[in-house]
């Protein structure tokens, strides 16, 4: 359930819920468990790519947030 919301929110706004955004906390907190679980090594197989792939999905411009001083 969680996995198609997200699929839906990228597919719109080319990147993952911002954290500021209380209406997409709960997804934006889903996909950094699911990271958590793949750094972890417990996710099964088929979720772990189909997670990587939507993440490849993103679109790859800075979207904002805090940039690092040069």
């Amino acid at each position: 359930m969680h996995y198609n919301e997200l699929k839906a929110y990228v597919a719109v706004h080319h990147h993952f819920p911002d954290k500021h955004k209380v209406e997409f906390r709960g997804l934006l907190n889903w996909a950094k468990y699911t990271r958590k679980k793949i750094k972890a090594g417990t996710l099964p197989e088929e979720q772990r790519l189909l997670f990587e792939e939507l993440e490849a999905s993103r679109s790859k411009e800075h979207t904002g947030g805090r940039r690092k001083k040069m």
